[in-house]
């Protein structure tokens, strides 16, 4: 019953009270005395009186005037029709209850908010539709009302059409004369968005205090490493924003795949980066497209994306139900992703949150590229030292050598003649085998002190390979079956012994990972494109490549070997046979060398490593080394001056000389060079070292170049090229490296066009 259904009520006995007893059967009602025709309303009751023989004996009754009753019952109605259509179309909640807290009275309003009719409603308890985290509160707030000013104030969560919504009352008890609670009056509004508010905003305060926090972090650097740093990242942020699962992508843009690499969940969530790892780009087409671009990733409903939507099942196979992803950028290269997803509810993503997430992100790769410069300058330092130990060592070892490949090659022409010792033969062979490999590793370790890129010169792959598989077969085990499939006339831009120095350390690699034998295949072709893979060092330019391919049919190495193949002094051999030096050697010359490297393994399967080289052009300089080639011996009608300040190095290469009939004098440094050509100066050729004390062969040569401007120089160095660049050397003469080879020395001379020839 409506109040106003029980105003009639109260009106209506009202009425009756106002009545008097009367005959029955009254008549109409009169007007009272004076007023018989003034206008109005009356109502009359009557009573009939009867004689003891039932005769009529006349009625008796009352009147009374209802003019003034009706006015106030029709004033009533129609303040009742206003009132009503004031709580139809009133915005704020109305709702009475009783002591016990059942509804004695709601407004239409709340019943349009709650989606319940109205006779449903009323009998029923006011905290039923209440969330429960705020029942707890609502019933002590309810307390209050016993206690003056017996009116209180409470926000509370109602469950209605579209949710929970937050709703503020302001309740206010009615009491009855014993000062006894008789109603609670409740008027209250929809403040849900003002909440919303009101939390976006302690949010945003939340993620910038977690931001200033992990900024200070990231100012820093990590004693545990950046993985450490990463991952505790991500958990103060995943908990920040109260998502299930935080985590960084990296992403291959030439190979079209992203991989989780560091990855927080919540408790009870099951971690995914096992399961995403070299996932391909068309997996998730719509998505990579925005990364791409450098726009966020926003699905804050997983379940009503399209059917059609590729990335749809991909995310529903993760538990995942709402989602936000961040590029991570690179200039206008995309490098990686940040992202944040829940399992267990939906989850809004607010303009302002996106905004401090992306800062947030921007942050870690700051500070991921910071921590990667310095880990790359401590590399560089450290690759340097190791150079330069390495080219100290190679640079004495190499004078060593070209003191026992001239002896050699003496002995060779002194001991290898008809009727000699078959047993012989095979000694000198093993020994020049023994020397040539020996040659090839100084070689490359010498070309380590190189700060950076050396002047390419133009190999040919087929000769620079088959001269090496000459030691490769030496130092192969019969059990390996070494396959060659080479190009012919294939020109590459690079050094030709640094080039046969990383290749000797790939085969020596495949060696030690086939120590039951297997198949080792060396591969050269021309006008090859990178494919990626597993890991890739260096960087391809634009430009023509060929490819040298090596491959094994070893135990091959799994990811955490592979990650490490490259570092310095990095071994998965026994103690006493690895150095650590021979990938290290591979990953310098594939940098400086312009080229690029891409491996592939497989545990139990083999490796494969694919060396891109840069293809020689041919309007491209050759270098200032000279690196002879196959030219007849020089005539002996020459007379020679050999400079060098190590004896053993002047008599092997004046034995070289002799061998082909020139006369050969000796000095022992520049200072004695100038003073031989001061008592005879009736030279040829000046055949010197560089490397010298007193006055080196850099100095020599412009001294020479003063005072003997005709006299033909040729240098001689166990150093680098670019240590001694030859257009930075007076005369530009020509230089060749140590330990000299007696073909190679003999083209240079023949080159000269001496006078004497």
């Amino acid at each position: 019953m409506s109040p106003f259904s029980r105003l009639r009520s109260v009106m209506g006995r009202w009425r009756s009270g106002m009545v008097a007893s009367g005959g029955e059967g009254a008549g109409p009602p009169r007007p009272p005395s004076g007023t018989a025709d003034a206008p109005g309303r009356h109502r009359g009751k009557g009573r009939g009186r009867f004689s003891e023989d039932g005769e009529t004996g006349g009625i008796s009754g009352t009147a009374l005037d209802i003019t003034e009753q009706r006015r106030i019952e029709d004033a009533l109605r129609a303040q009742e029709e206003r009132y009503r259509l004031v709580i139809e179309h009133l915005e704020d909640l109305i709702v009475r209850t009783d002591p016990d807290g059942r509804f004695d009275f709601v407004s239409p309003s709340y019943c349009r908010l709650v989606g319940i009719p109205e006779e449903e409603l009323l009998g029923t308890h006011c905290l039923q539709l209440v969330h429960p985290d705020d029942r707890k509160a609502s019933a002590a707030a309810t307390r209050q009302l016993l206690l003056p000013p017996h009116v209180r104030q409470i926000e509370q969560r109602v469950e209605t059409v579209a949710g929970w919504r937050w709703l503020q009352w302001v309740d206010r008890a009615v009491l009855d004369e014993a000062g006894q609670v008789q109603w609670v009056v409740a008027v209250g509004r929809d403040i849900t968005e003002r909440r919303q508010a009101e939390f976006d905003l302690l949010q945003r305060e939340q993620l910038e205090r977690g931001l200033l926090e992990l900024s200070a972090v990231f100012l820093q650097r990590p004693e545990l490493g950046m993985d450490h740093l990463i991952n505790k990242a991500l958990a103060r942020m995943g908990q920040l924003t109260g998502t299930d699962r935080a985590y960084l992508f990296s992403a291959e843009v030439e190979r079209r795949t992203f991989s989780n690499t560091h990855e927080w969940t919540a408790p009870g969530v099951a971690p995914m980066i096992d399961r995403l790892q070299n996932i391909p780009w068309d997996a998730t087409p719509d998505s990579m497209k925005l990364l791409a671009a450098g726009s966020p990733v926003v699905i804050p409903r997983v379940a009503e994306l399209a059917e059609d939507w590729a990335e749809k099942a991909f995310l529903e196979s993760q538990g995942v139900r709402s989602l936000l992803i961040l590029p991570v950028m690179q200039g206008e290269n995309l490098t990686g992703f940040v992202g944040f997803d829940t399992v267990h509810s939906l989850r809004e993503w607010s303009s302002a949150e996106i905004h401090f997430l992306q800062v947030f992100a921007s942050l870690m790769v700051s500070a991921i590229e910071r921590e990667q410069a310095y880990t790359d300058m401590v590399a560089a330092r450290e690759r340097e030292t190791i150079g330069h130990l390495a080219s100290g060592v190679a640079h004495d070892f190499n004078n060593l050598l070209g003191v026992i490949d001239a002896n050699f090659f003496y002995l060779q022409q002194t001991l290898i003649h008809p009727g000699a010792e078959p047993e012989v033969a095979q000694i000198l062979e093993e020994t020049h085998s023994a020397l040539g490999q020996a040659k090839v590793v100084t070689s490359g370790m010498l070309s380590l002190s190189r700060a950076g890129a050396f002047t390419g010169e133009r190999v040919m792959l087929d000769a620079a390979i088959t001269e090496l598989a000459r030691i490769l077969r030496q130092v192969l085990p019969p059990e390996t079956h070494l396959v060659l499939a080479l190009e012919p006339e294939l020109a590459v831009c690079s050094n030709r012994a640094f080039l046969q120095a990383a290749l000797l350390n790939l085969v020596l690699n495949a060696r030690d990972a086939m120590p039951d034998g297997g198949r080792l295949t060396i591969e050269a072709v021309g006008a090859a494109r990178p494919c990626g893979g597993a890991l890739t060092i260096g960087e391809r330019e634009s430009g023509r490549y060929a490819l040298l391919r090596v491959a094994d049919t070893g135990s091959g190495m799994e990811t955490k070997i592979l990650d490490r193949l490259f570092e310095p002094l990095f071994s998965t051999k026994a103690q006493r046979r690895g150095h650590g030096l021979g990938m290290f050697m591979v990953h310098e010359f594939v940098l400086r060398s312009g080229a690029l490297l891409e491996v592939d393994s497989r545990v139990d399967e083999g490796s494969e490593f694919r060396l891109f080289l840069p293809a020689w052009a041919g309007d491209q300089a050759e270098s200032g080394e000279f690196v002879g080639s196959d030219m007849p011996g020089a005539p002996c009608r020459l007379r020679v001056l050999v400079v060098d300040d190590d004896p053993r190095s002047r008599d092997s290469v004046r034995r070289l000389l002799e061998i082909d009939g020139i006369r050969v004098e000796t000095a022992e440094d520049g200072a004695a060079c100038l003073e031989w050509l001061r008592r005879d100066p009736d030279f040829d050729l000046v055949l010197s070292d560089v490397s010298m004390p007193h006055l080196d062969g850099v100095g020599l040569c412009q001294a020479l170049l003063e005072a003997y401007p005709t006299l033909p120089v040729i240098l001689m160095t166990g150093q680098a090229p670019t240590v001694f660049p030859r257009e930075q050397i007076p005369g530009a003469p020509m230089v060749l490296r140590k330990p000299l080879d007696v073909q190679m020395l003999r083209a240079a001379i023949a080159r000269l066009n001496l006078p004497g020839q």
